[in-house]
């Protein structure tokens, strides 16, 4: 069997390393179609280079642009289309950044179209059970096309690290990610802010179009810092050099739909995590003693979490096992590749 990934994306972003390691572990071989040209007429440009026709087509991540020609070109074969999405352009504009009004006309043209490109496809799936219900709301796209493939992380990369050294103070908490506004940075700051009169280090690893904002409001705080960029493969042994990872924080509808990539990376890393709920996290993460949650927007909470796992840290060890063994549980690749084996049977593909 055969499945063409299709569209003007990156071969190497992790959700798309990671679905095309699942599809090759399934048995699959894996092929890509990279769309040089207009991605509105990338069906035209399929049969100008002769792509053959696989057993199925995959859109990758963000790409509704390609999603109408990638349907068009393959249903005249009578092949099959799984869009993976991860988020949607209109939650972007008007829920997320707020940058649009839902009652503006670009915001219900934008919606429009993207209900068209949602349902195109023979099946969606999301990284969350959230992000099912919010398609099904927002663009009627029938429960019965979609499910959620976790987002993974790529376990080549990111392995369990061991302590590197019997604890002393200061207690590190690790930011690692975009700066996007559903992982209410600010909210970090002011934590830190709070804390500044007690043996804790607040580090923030990443880049993004909000991080000078972060840097900003950050000025001042001797317990900050804002580390150098380091390659990705590197990525774990800052983790290891942490005590614990803090995730996605922000106000936004968005946030309470998302199980952030940092969650994956650090667990599988072995570190501890503190997040605000999303219904999308495996039942069990509840009882998980390696997992915090807090209400969004709550710099009381972080800290709270904080000085909790700071209290106890006699034990990290204990902790560092219990992220792990959540992780190999509950979102480890054999769990994705179950899901995504679940979504090939109900298209008929399995």
């Amino acid at each position: 069997m055969k499945v063409l990934f299709w569209g003007r994306f990156d071969p190497g972003y992790s959700r798309n390393r990671v679905a095309a390691q699942l599809f090759r572990d399934l048995g699959w071989e894996v092929e890509y179609f990279l769309v040089k040209f207009s991605t509105r007429f990338g069906d035209v440009e399929a049969r100008l280079r002769g792509v053959k026709t696989p057993d199925l087509v995959w859109v990758p991540v963000c790409r509704q642009r390609d999603i109408l020609a990638a349907c068009r070109w393959a249903h005249r074969r009578g092949v099959k289309v799984i869009f993976d999405p991860m988020i949607s352009a209109w939650d972007k504009k008007v829920l997320e950044q707020q940058k649009w009004k839902a009652e503006e006309g670009r915001a219900k043209r934008l919606l429009a179209r993207e209900t068209k490109m949602m349902n195109a496809p023979d099946f969606v799936t999301w990284d969350t059970s959230c992000h099912v219900d919010f398609a099904h709301r927002m663009f009627g796209v029938s429960l019965d096309k979609m499910q959620e493939v976790f987002t993974g992380t790529d376990e080549t990369v990111f392995k369990f690290q061991p302590a590197q050294a019997p604890y002393q103070e200061p207690f590190k908490v690790l930011y690692h990610g975009a700066y996007l506004p559903l992982h209410g940075t600010k909210y970090l700051v002011e934590a830190a802010r709070r804390t500044q009169h007690l043996p804790i280090e607040w580090n923030f690893l990443g880049w993004g179009a909000y991080k000078a904002e972060t840097e900003a409001t950050a000025v001042g705080l001797k317990n900050v810092k804002f580390l150098d960029k380091v390659p990705y493969v590197k990525v774990p042994e800052v983790f290891g050099a942490h005590d614990v990872v803090v995730g996605v924080f922000g106000t936004t509808e968005k946030a309470s739909r998302v199980i952030g990539n940092k969650v994956f990376e650090c667990m599988a890393c072995g570190r501890p995590t503190i997040n605000e709920f999303c219904t999308g996290y495996p039942p069990a993460a509840k009882g998980c003693k390696a997992i915090k949650f807090v209400p969004p927007g709550d710099a009381d909470a972080i800290v709270k979490a904080v000085e909790e796992y700071r209290a106890d840290w006699a034990h990290r060890d204990d902790y560092f096992k219990a992220a792990r063994d959540f992780f190999e549980k509950e979102l480890s690749l054999p769990v994705c590749r179950a899901q995504l084996r679940q979504v090939l049977e109900r298209i008929g593909l399995g």
